[in-house]
């Protein structure tokens, strides 16, 4: 693929990486274009997942995760002052736990941030998880997925799609999130390769869905039909 084909597709790393292999003097230009602005968004800078083989966790029906199971538990507590104990627990692991301890703290402050409402919190906390477990895509996933809901830059929410779905390619959240942002990009740019590039991405993330992740599969389906809401001047 072409840098301007990785770039209308969301996959903005690979666009990077690309742009920064190039010799040719006629595509010089674009590439140092698409490094410029690439480089804006700190992709140099991303965590590298390792060699390490991790468990891609499949999301179940209620559209959760394995990694959200002890927020619902903490959330659970009704006592104040073993609800604050359990959060001074929590962010002594973040501090002196093992690097996946440590992630995994941080995950679970980033999604009891997101109930509270704190979003710039919640994403701080999930980058600190992606940073201490660059290997587990739910880490990347719903750094994306949060930053694009709640206002952040499309390229930064697109940058950690992107990972996710590199380190767990059959996800169907990780695709249908990243269809959402160029939905958002072509809207905001007026470029309609964003929008060929989402429908794409929409029928694969549908054609990943299990067949328990109906609620997911829905979410989809939803998207595709109101594609032709989406007119350019």
């Amino acid at each position: 693929m072409s840098m301007d084909e990785y770039f209308y597709n969301g996959e903005l790393m690979k666009c990077y990486e690309l742009a920064k292999k190039v010799t040719n003097e006629e595509e010089k230009a674009l590439a140092q274009k698409y490094i410029n602005l690439l480089e804006q968004y700190e992709l140099d800078h991303y965590p590298k997942p390792t060699a390490h083989l991790e468990v891609q966790h499949i999301e179940r029906a209620d559209e959760s995760y394995p990694e959200s199971d002890l927020v619902a538990e903490i959330r659970a507590i009704k006592d104040e002052a073993a609800f604050a104990k359990r959060i001074q627990q929590l962010e002594e692991v973040a501090k002196t736990g093992t690097p996946s301890d440590k992630a995994q703290s941080f995950f679970t402050q980033g999604e009891l941030f997101l109930f509270a409402h704190h979003y710039n919190e919640s994403v701080h906390c999930f980058q600190q998880a992606v940073k201490e477990n660059p290997d587990k895509a739910v880490y990347w996933g719903i750094t994306g997925q949060t930053m694009h809901r709640f206002g952040w830059i499309p390229f930064d929410a697109l940058g950690y799609l992107e990972q996710a779905i590199q380190l767990d390619p059959t996800n169907p959240r990780w695709k249908w999130n990243r269809a959402l942002v160029l939905i958002q990009l072509a809207k905001d740019l007026q470029m309609a390769p964003f929008m060929a590039n989402a429908a794409l991405t929409l029928e694969d993330a549908l054609a990943s869905c299990g067949e328990e992740q109906k609620s997911l599969k829905d979410a989809i389906q939803n998207t595709i039909n109101n594609m032709d809401s989406y007119v350019f001047s």
